[in-house]
């Protein structure tokens, strides 16, 4: 038996048009494609490197009274090879600047608040944190890989499919609302049931664990205003502005009654239109990258932390990214996007 939903398959539909090019490494640049990456690589940490010490006076060591010293040379090289994980995933995964940077944010803002929140650190110095860590990210993707026009305030006409959502202000603000609201009910739902025993067994020398018995919750959605605009440059607008491919046209001659069973099978698990599939495959990564990041990063560099503490903390944001990527594929399951 196959499955047949107008949102996401379309069966009988006419020719597909063009796709939009994935971002790929700037053609111009002057250097050789085979040093680009790790010039890349070079690149961000020399930022990550240059804009911390800048802003080391206005931390005052706000970072060092928590975090974890790294002392042996393991702990060096995974943390280098993780970052270059994470700069790989941007690069080979057809990612724009504004993508990773989106990415970056969303993947850094978990543990930055949970310092924040539960060990006292100035919401200055995990903002800066952001801030440097979101720079180091888009600098150097804009410079050596084409940007996609689909970022841009007016998309241009016959880029991108879907150009008067995407160009819609009001649909910005609602699906940025969307996705902060979904980031807080999962952070308030996790306070008001679980998170708050479970932080304080598997954290050792927290400060304060009265936000998670308290939780303001206009006061939470407030803070992840930010969150739910980077969710939406990440996952909606690249979903959103997704042309049908050749995929798509392939899906739309399938015939149940002359399909091989393995036809059937690859039909029913992934005959999904071009839009959902960029919002799944990118919900994926998110949850993935994210969820990974911010268990080592915590597990790491937070003094007193176990591993079933961070790994926990994680799943919190590992759930809110993969609700709201199911809630971007059910506002967009609509004829016409």
């Amino acid at each position: 038996m196959t499955r047949t939903t107008q949102g996401h398959r379309r069966v009988g539909s006419s020719k597909p048009p063009a796709t939009i090019p994935a971002a790929s490494p700037a053609s111009s640049s002057k250097f050789p494609a085979q040093v680009r990456f790790p010039l890349l690589v070079v690149l961000s940490l020399t930022i990550s490197s240059f804009l911390y010490s800048l802003v080391s006076p206005f931390t005052s060591g706000d970072l060092a009274t928590v975090s974890k010293s790294r002392d042996n040379w393991w702990e060096i090289v995974g943390l280098l090879v993780w970052k270059a994980t994470q700069l790989a995933v941007g690069w080979y995964g057809g990612f724009d600047s504004t993508d990773f940077a989106a990415l970056t944010f969303l993947t850094h803002v978990p543990f930055q608040y949970f310092l924040a929140t539960f060990y006292q650190i100035r919401p200055t110095t995990s903002a800066y944190c952001i801030a440097i860590d979101t720079l180091a990210a888009y600098v150097p993707f804009y410079s050596l890989k084409v940007s996609s026009s689909i970022h841009s305030i007016k998309t241009p006409k016959g880029v991108a499919a879907n150009r008067s959502v995407i160009n819609d202000t009001g649909v910005q603000i609602y699906t940025s609302l969307l996705a902060a609201g979904i980031y807080t009910v999962v952070v308030f739902g996790s306070y008001g049931t679980w998170l708050p025993v479970y932080l304080v067994t598997h954290f050792e020398g927290m400060r304060d664990v009265s936000a998670a018995h308290s939780p303001n919750f206009p006061w939470l959605i407030l803070s992840f205003l930010p969150t739910g605009f980077a969710a939406k440059v990440f996952l909606f607008t690249p979903a959103t502005a997704a042309k049908a491919d050749k995929h798509d046209k392939e899906t739309a001659t399938f015939d149940p009654e002359t399909a091989t069973l393995g036809e059937t099978i690859v039909y029913n698990l992934w005959g999904y239109s071009h839009r959902a599939r960029t919002l799944i495959k990118r919900t994926a990564t998110l949850v993935a990258v994210g969820g990974v990041h911010t268990m080592l990063q915590t597990y790491f560099s937070l003094e007193g932390a176990e591993f079933l503490g961070a790994a926990g903390w994680s799943s919190v944001w590992g759930l809110a990214a993969a609700l709201t990527g199911a809630a971007f594929l059910w506002v967009g399951d609509v004829d016409g996007v």
